[in-house]
């Protein structure tokens, strides 16, 4: 005899009603009449399977056509963007990148279609990308399905597996590269590049640093971004960097909500610096290894981890030793 059932099933995001039915008695198949968020949702589809089943017709025939009306992974992807009210400029931007390497694949599947195979077969198409690059495309890929209310999410699976990432030895700019990017910068880029040396601060924070973030009588930063307490901060200032960070705003310019240094975004620098290095020939640094350079000579000096990852603003004083420990700085110049 022919049957069909809802069975609940308990998920990340909450509660899954599974319709399931065979044809008739054990014999048939048990086939998968969908998944749905909701009880009220999988009644109905119960109720049309029933039907279908009653009048003597294959279910299959009927859920067809009315997949014809469901979202696709693309339509899915422009709502959970919609709904991300939570999150920064840079973060959207970081998403529809990922977005962009997902498209030509699921871009018009069902989200309910997409298997553990299908998600594996993506991360070896897009093997161009770094192992360390592919973590963040595969964590927007279930955030994605998760969305869509997949369940199981197929890219949360056990068995999908990443390509090992191997970490680089931090090799930071010595003073002599330093100074010859600094030289071959325009000049527009010399303040910010020399207060990234001076304070370790992440590109992104200098970028939105606003007047009322300057403390100039303690000679510090207020950094109040961030995903944890730590990374919301004060940053010390040497007292010379400050008088010249001063002297780019008169007093009367410095409004609360000003950038202090206007223009400035982390890709314009990132250009600057790589252009800079290639004209001073010497190996192509990154803004964030200016961090790398602070972080490690502070440490060679001997500051306490203790205070120096409070001035990173790392959650956790291991986090500092883990990453800037091993560094050595054979540079005389410090």
């Amino acid at each position: 005899m022919a049957s069909v059932s809802i069975m609940r099933r308990e998920s990340a995001t909450g509660p899954r009603y599974r319709v399931r039915y065979r044809r008739g008695g054990r014999a048939y198949p048990l086939v998968d009449g969908g998944s749905f968020p909701t009880l009220r949702e999988a009644r109905i589809r119960r109720d049309v399977v029933a039907g279908e089943l009653a009048a003597g017709r294959d279910p299959a025939d009927a859920l067809s056509q009315s997949q014809a009306t469901r979202r696709t992974f693309r339509e899915w992807a422009k709502a959970y963007k919609t709904s991300r009210i939570d999150i920064g400029e840079q973060t959207l931007r970081n998403m529809d990148s990922h977005i962009k390497r997902l498209l030509p694949t699921f871009g018009d599947r069902d989200p309910e279609t997409i298997s553990v195979s299908d998600v594996q077969e993506w991360i070896g198409a897009n093997a161009d990308l770094s192992p360390s690059s592919l973590r963040p495309y595969l964590a927007t890929l279930r955030l994605l399905l998760d969305h869509a209310g997949v369940e199981p999410n197929p890219a949360r699976d056990k068995r999908v597996k990443l390509p090992r990432i191997s970490v680089a030895e931090i090799e930071p700019p010595t003073a002599e590269q330093v100074e010859a990017i600094i030289a071959n910068v325009k000049p527009r880029w010399r303040l910010p590049l020399r207060t990234l040396e001076q304070t370790g601060m992440r590109i992104g924070e200098l970028s939105s640093l606003q007047w009322k973030d300057v403390d100039v009588a303690g000679s510090r930063f207020r950094i109040r971004s961030g995903k944890t307490a730590a990374a919301r901060r004060w940053v010390a200032v040497p007292a010379w960097l400050m008088v010249e960070i001063q002297a780019t705003c008169p007093p009367d310019d410095r409004l609360p909500e000003r950038r202090v240094f206007q223009g400035l975004t982390a890709d314009s620098l990132h250009n600057a610096m790589r252009r800079a290095c290639q004209a001073a020939g010497i190996p192509h640094f990154h803004p964030h290894d200016l961090r790398h350079r602070y972080a490690s000579l502070k440490l060679r000096e001997g500051v306490p981890v203790t205070d120096l990852a409070a001035q990173l603003g790392h959650s956790k004083k291991s986090m500092t030793l883990d990453t800037y420990s091993h560094v050595l700085i054979d540079d005389p110049a410090v």
